[in-house]
């Protein structure tokens, strides 16, 4: 029996400081041990059965359940897990078909994030989804080719990281009710935002297409990078954009620096996995002080994780570098798209 909560000593389930109790899924500590059990599983299971080719969709699928659980019934979240898994599938079938061709995988990229931009300001899920959605392509058309076998590994980890969700609320005895939006308000809130959502689509889908095409140009072993820079930084409210580029930029050194000076010390892949997972583990709490230390986590596990193949395949890895480059292309793109937005708006007299 768990020894009763006492102001000094709080019990398992005492209410902390963020208001929840200590150990239900949305609190601080509960979201980072779930987010690393959820996201350590795939590169475990590479590492385990000698593959790398499936893991970036596994791991695709892993982080948008996470972010798509939106609690509810254990049907309700198999629906956000299944729905996370045909997004990530969706979006490798999209860059599988449009792979080898540049001017078709820029559509295809300037498609994705126009549909970004009409759902970005529905609900966080609708934006997490989208963003997934083209980073899926541009992971299929660019990096890791898609093969009909990894239809089967997105559903086996979809089905886990449902696991995680619902095993931990069942081992916790605190249950998290749905946050979910309803599809009446989702349709009523883009009604009434309608030509503001199909400006900002435009412009959204101009600055993802230029900074996917000038990388190119550059020779950027990662053009896709900017674009996903464009789509993680751009937001319908213009203060929250430019603060996202801000802590985007300044995550990104962060986490770049961080990722290097580590892989320089640690090179084995054991090594580089324990790297993976205190990434992973820091990414809330880094993110409840700081929205770049946040950032800076996601930037260092993205960074390990590229080295961790390289080493895998012995073949050098110069992520860090790249990224910073990438991740700076895509943010001046995205703070001129974010000018032209708001001058448009007020010529066309919105409010900004």
């Amino acid at each position: 029996m768990d020894p009763p909560a006492s102001p000094s000593r709080p019990g398992p389930f005492h209410s902390t400081a963020g208001g929840l109790p200590r150990w239900h899924g949305d609190g601080l500590l509960a979201r980072s041990l779930r987010f690393t059990v959820t996201v350590m599983a795939p590169m475990a299971a590479g590492l385990a059965l000698h593959q790398n080719y499936w893991v970036g969709y596994a791991l695709l699928t892993c982080i948008l359940g996470f972010t798509l659980d939106t609690g509810g019934t254990a049907r309700q979240r198999a629906v956000l897990f299944a729905t996370a898994g045909l997004v990530v599938l969706a979006g490798a079938m999209l860059g599988a078909v449009v792979a080898g061709h540049l001017w078709l995988t820029a559509i295809a990229l300037v498609a994705t994030a126009a549909l970004y931009a009409l759902v970005e300001a529905v609900h966080p899920s609708a934006a997490f989804a989208a963003r997934f959605f083209c980073l899926a392509t541009a992971i299929a058309a660019l990096d890791v080719p898609f093969q009909p076998g990894d239809v089967a590994v997105v559903a086996v980890f979809a089905a886990y990281a449902w696991l995680v969700s619902v095993g931990w609320d069942l081992a916790t005895g605190l249950w998290r009710p749905s946050t979910a939006p309803t599809l009446a308000a989702i349709a009523a809130h883009l009604r009434a935002t309608r030509g503001e959502r199909l400006l900002f689509a435009g412009i959204v889908a101009v600055a993802v297409a230029a900074s996917f095409l000038v990388g190119r140009l550059l020779g950027l072993p990662h053009p896709h990078w900017a674009v996903f820079a464009v789509v993680i930084v751009l937001r319908d409210d213009s203060h929250f954009s430019r603060q996202m580029m801000i802590d985007l930029a300044l995550g990104t050194v962060l986490g770049a620096g961080a990722a290097f000076l580590y892989g320089a010390l640690i090179t084995s892949p054991a090594g580089l996995m324990a790297g993976l997972a205190l990434a992973a583990l820091v990414r809330w709490p880094g993110q409840r002080v700081h929205g770049a230390l946040g950032m800076a986590a996601m930037a260092t596990f993205i960074i390990l994780l590229l080295q961790l193949v390289g080493t895998l395949m012995a073949v050098p890895i110069y992520a860090a570098a790249d990224r910073v480059v990438d991740v700076t292309l895509g943010c001046a793109f995205a703070l001129a798209a974010l000018v032209i937005n708001a001058r448009l708006r007020r010529w066309l007299g919105w409010q900004t």
